[in-house]
């Protein structure tokens, strides 16, 4: 089941040309991410402050199908799918509220889990299998 987010395009998210910057969309993502964790019951802050783990981002990509603009109205669903025992990916689909029948662009990230100490790979935690379960 893919986890849905809301979002409304602002100003900031926008270039001289008045269209979404690249790195907006990656950052609206990002977003996504976040609150599907915290829905899933994981608190972020404890998370990346508390944990001997962590979880970069290794790739990040989007592809544009139509521009976005100032103030148009956004839902971002995403599906997160295990690679390996340590690795994750994100497919993010990014549609038009107004026009949900072709998504306006589509981004994918991959994550990989290390120990944050020694930065080797480690088994994906507990929490994050739970919400790879949750979400697919």
């Amino acid at each position: 089941m893919a986890f849905s987010y809301s979002r409304t395009v602002y100003l900031a998210d926008t270039d001289a040309a008045g269209v979404v910057y690249f790195a907006s969309v990656m950052n609206m993502c990002h977003e996504a991410y976040e609150e599907s964790l915290a829905q899933a019951g994981i608190n972020w802050q404890d998370f990346v402050t508390n944990s001997m783990v962590a979880v970069p981002i290794v790739h990040a990509e989007v592809s544009f199908f139509r521009p976005m603009f100032c103030g148009d109205k956004l839902l971002i669903k995403l599906v997160p799918k295990k690679i390996s025992d340590h690795k994750f990916a994100i497919d993010y689909q990014i549609f038009s509220t107004t026009s949900a029948e072709k998504p306006l662009a589509r981004g994918n990230t991959k994550h990989v889990c290390i120990n944050s100490q020694t930065r080797s790979k480690v088994d994906l935690p507990i929490s994050i299998i739970q919400w790879l379960q949750a979400c697919s």
